[in-house]
């Protein structure tokens, strides 16, 4: 007999009312196993599960509320190391923003530093914003860069 799954947040109850969209699109995001972000045309983030994107990625959620920078975001991480090695993390975070920025999709899988991997993959939409998913995925041998997907 398949049972269904527990809900991540059994606290969280969509609402009754007919104009409560928005909450329960966010209620509905935060209980996905997938991290979720829609970026903005200037890079900032619209909308996200930060909960879940935080732990896939090993960062606080704060780093994807909204309102945050990809940039910031992406500085953070080549700092880390998640892009591989680099003598200049700020330009590598620059050029893969800019990358992502460029209106194209991308699929990426690295390495992340605790040994697991994830998969980004990346979709613009015609008004010039970006929806990007996020889920585990087998680790890559070596550094995988940018693919059109």
């Amino acid at each position: 007999m398949k049972t269904s799954p527990e809900p991540m947040n059994p606290s969280r109850e969509p609402s009754p009312h007919p104009d409560s969209g928005a909450a329960d699109l966010q209620l509905a995001l935060d209980e996905m196993r997938d991290g979720v972000i829609l970026w903005s045309a200037d890079g900032r983030v619209l909308a996200s599960n930060a909960a879940v994107i935080g732990a896939l990625m090993g960062l606080p959620p704060a780093s994807f509320a909204v309102g945050a920078r990809r940039l910031d975001v992406m500085t953070d991480l080549a700092r880390r190391g998640d892009y591989g090695a680099s003598d200049d993390p700020e330009g590598l975070a620059r050029r893969l923003s800019d990358g992502f920025a460029a209106g194209e999709v991308t699929s990426l899988t690295r390495r992340l530093p605790d040994g697991r991997g994830l998969l980004a993959l990346s979709r613009p939409l015609a008004d010039g914003r970006l929806l990007v998913t996020y889920r585990e995925a087998p680790a890559p041998d070596g550094a995988q860069g940018p693919t059109r997907a």
